[in-house]
């Protein structure tokens, strides 16, 4: 709860982790104030004359001068001399800003481009909104250098660093998990990216230190250490910003806690996505003050023990009043007291996504559920309430509340959820290449049980995919499975039966083009799973005119450069499709 709570309010995060005071040694000071202040209090109460009656008869006798009341002069004067001795050491917790022009700092933004993204618990989708939070940030930012990188299951450069917001803005807004090539959810494929990025920008401007933006719903472990032992040794600094209700059903609920984590071991600071402006605008802030007290390390702290001389002053205002009354202690005491119950509040699934459309809106959970799922994390961790619900069926529940990745997707799968299965199976695996070519033998128990964990998550993976009727797809992990696990006599069977499927299949296509049905029929949508190799439409020679041209082609015909350009400018979305894609074969390929 605390670090939610130091998510909501950044000031507070920054007093906490760099409060302390220039002038240290006034401190010392409080020691004989505390000394004089004790003596003098004996010394008042032993020659006070009420010590001369019985105590019986004081308790009858005498009137006021109990409780707080009594010394009251003293204490007051010791809450006084507390504070100017404070005022005196000088707290702070900021540096002064600097009195050179305007912010120029550079800005490195990672956006999550997976499939959790797409999710509506803040509306349109969490990927819309964080588009629109950047470009919000770019508008404040007026100037500087922005560069955007995107992730899935893969790392991808999408626009280098560059001044020219108009060129950055059609790029962000092609960025969408379709283009990506492989599904997943692996930030630390970023880093070699921002290495590469802020290194170029460091020989081109001399001790200049970058910001890093990481947008994201989550990070798994392996992203927290990448991160880590990259920002510890760095300049640069690391800001995210969390994309996700928790009040607001989801599928893939926003995991704050790995958030939370990732900024304390990269010393790094979080915000939340907000409804207002509040959390671009502290964005920004951040990005100015990094780049003043980089550029200018001699910068002194700003003295803010001023503000107290404040309340110093109202305090010595009693000193003028008759009776000494300070009622309004008690009062400030109360009201401080008081904190907001907030009970954690989860989202709430529906049983069936079936039974509603994509475009019903979410309504947020009432108090009673809010409450009872507050009962619950008291006693039960996340795992074993998801646990409890897969035991009454509730496999839908049990999937919102799991965070193991298998877990999570054994339950989506019983939920008859495939396609959601597959992306909490993918999350388990960091890198799907790794884990099929890595052939080491296991040296350890634990080696061997997490490596017997991936491969039941590879081959519920593949499941998912054939249960998606993505049969090819489904076919190629499991020969991969097969050949990592050659004692996996399931995925030997699944095989077999997913392969004779797509035989039956292209037996079928086969006749139907032989028996000039071809022409009949409709051509599939883009997205369309493929079922089977001959799935696709194929269309003879001469029936299409197909024009390709080389580079040099392009570029020495003005008119097919110009047609060229307009199209990729029209829609970077296909550009960048093809782009991550070749790059990603291109690393195969190198590997």
């Amino acid at each position: 709860m605390l670090d939610l709570q130091l998510t909501r309010w950044p000031l507070l995060s920054q007093i906490i982790t760099q409060f302390h005071f220039i002038r240290p040694l006034w401190l010392v000071s409080l020691l004989p104030l505390a000394v004089i202040i004790y003596l003098k209090w004996r010394q008042d109460t032993l020659s006070s004359r009420q010590n001369q009656l019985p105590p019986h008869l004081q308790n009858a006798l005498l009137i006021g001068d109990d409780g707080w009341k009594k010394q009251l002069p003293l204490k007051l004067l010791t809450v006084v001399m507390s504070f100017t001795i404070i005022i005196c050491a000088g707290p702070t917790w900021q540096k002064e800003p600097s009195p050179f022009g305007e912010d120029k700092a550079p800005l490195l933004i990672v956006l999550d481009a997976s499939t959790s993204m797409l999710e509506k618990d803040v509306a349109p989708s969490r990927l819309s909104r964080a588009k629109q939070k950047i470009q919000d940030l770019l508008t404040l930012r007026e100037g500087g250098k922005t560069g955007l990188i995107v992730y899935s299951g893969t790392a991808h450069l999408a626009m280098p660093l560059t001044q020219d917001s108009a060129v950055f803005v059609p790029y962000l807004a092609a960025i969408s998990p379709e283009i990506m090539p492989i599904e997943g959810k692996s930030a630390y494929k970023t880093l070699p990216l921002i290495k590469q990025q802020l290194k170029e920008l460091s020989s081109s401007q001399s001790n200049t230190s970058g910001t890093v933006i990481l947008i994201t719903d989550g990070v798994t472990t392996k992203d927290n250490q990448g991160f880590k032992d990259y920002f510890t040794h760095s300049f640069n600094q690391l800001l995210i910003l969390a994309i996700g209700d928790t009040n607001r059903p989801s599928n893939f609920p926003l995991n704050i806690d790995s958030l939370n984590e990732l900024s304390r071991l990269s010393h790094g600071k979080i915000t939340q996505l907000s409804i207002d402006n509040s959390d671009v605008t502290w964005l920004n802030n951040q990005i100015k003050r990094h780049m003043q007290l980089s550029n200018d390390s001699v910068m002194p702290w700003e003295d803010l023990g001023y503000y107290l001389l404040i309340p110093v002053l109202l305090l010595m205002s009693l000193w003028f009043r008759r009776g000494w009354l300070v009622q309004w202690c008690m009062a400030f005491v109360l009201v401080s007291s008081i904190s907001l119950y907030s009970p954690m509040s989860m989202a709430k699934m529906v049983s069936n996504k079936s039974t509603s459309s994509p475009s019903q809106q979410v309504t947020t959970l009432n108090l009673w559920e809010k409450t009872t799922q507050w009962w619950m994390d008291l006693w039960l961790t996340p795992d074993q309430q998801g646990q409890w619900y897969f035991n009454k069926n509730n496999y839908a529940k049990a999937a919102q509340h799991y965070q193991d990745p298998l877990h999570k997707g054994v339950a989506f799968y019983y939920a008859a959820e495939y396609q959601q299965a597959y992306a909490a199976f993918m999350a388990g695996v960091p890198d799907l290449q790794t884990a099929l070519e890595n052939t080491q033998q296991t040296n350890n128990h634990q080696e061997a049980k997490e490596d017997s964990n991936i491969e039941v998550l590879l081959f519920n993976t593949a499941n998912s995919l054939a249960r998606q009727r993505e049969y090819i797809a489904a076919r190629d992990l499991l020969s991969s499975i097969v050949k990592r696990y050659p004692n996996n006599k399931p995925a030997k069977h699944n095989l077999n039966l997913i392969q004779n499927m797509i035989d039956e299949i292209n037996r079928l296509s086969e006749s139907q083009a032989n028996t000039g049905e071809l022409e009949q029929s409709q051509e599939l949508p883009e997205n369309e799973p493929q079922t089977a190799d001959g799935a696709d439409e194929q269309v003879l020679q001469s029936q299409i005119k197909k024009q390709t041209l080389s580079a040099e082609q392009i570029l020495a015909n003005e008119k097919i450069a110009d047609k060229w350009l307009r199209r990729v400018e029209a829609d970077p979305k296909y550009f960048l499709q093809n782009k991550f894609h070749l790059q990603t074969l291109s690393k195969k390929g190198n590997e």
